[in-house]
């Protein structure tokens, strides 16, 4: 399964959340059954570069049965980190998953949780 991820935060400056989305990257590919690439662009008219890396955006690819598991670990060491973050996923059928920091607090974790697992159930 391939996934579109995009990342957002509203105390983060451009630079910081770009900063943000290499380390999930890293942090995704890590993870067995995980792959992540970022996602890049067309540069500007005018610029010197080609193309350039979309700001807070990734492609994930689900490679194992384990992989949505290992996902969603990731993601919650990334709202512990940034409380003010808004992780958004599209999956290749346009359906989508917005969950904000706030949604992984201790009282809301397990309804979020079973929506996320809803989303990836869902999809294969």
């Amino acid at each position: 399964m391939s996934l579109r991820f995009s990342l957002v935060s509203s105390e983060l400056d451009a630079e910081d959340l770009q900063a943000l989305t290499r380390d999930f990257c890293g942090a995704a590919n890590r993870e067995d059954g995980l792959l992540a690439e970022l996602v890049h662009g067309a540069a500007a008219p005018g610029a010197k570069a080609v193309d350039t890396a979309l700001i807070g955006n990734l492609a994930l690819t689900f490679l194992s049965s384990g992989a949505a598991v290992a996902f969603i670990n990731v993601c919650k060491s990334f709202f512990e980190r940034t409380s003010s973050l808004e992780m958004s996923v599209e999956r290749e059928d346009g359906r989508k998953l917005s969950i904000k920091a706030q949604n992984v607090e201790s009282g809301q974790i397990a309804s979020t949780l079973e929506t996320v697992r809803e989303f990836f159930g869902a999809a294969g």
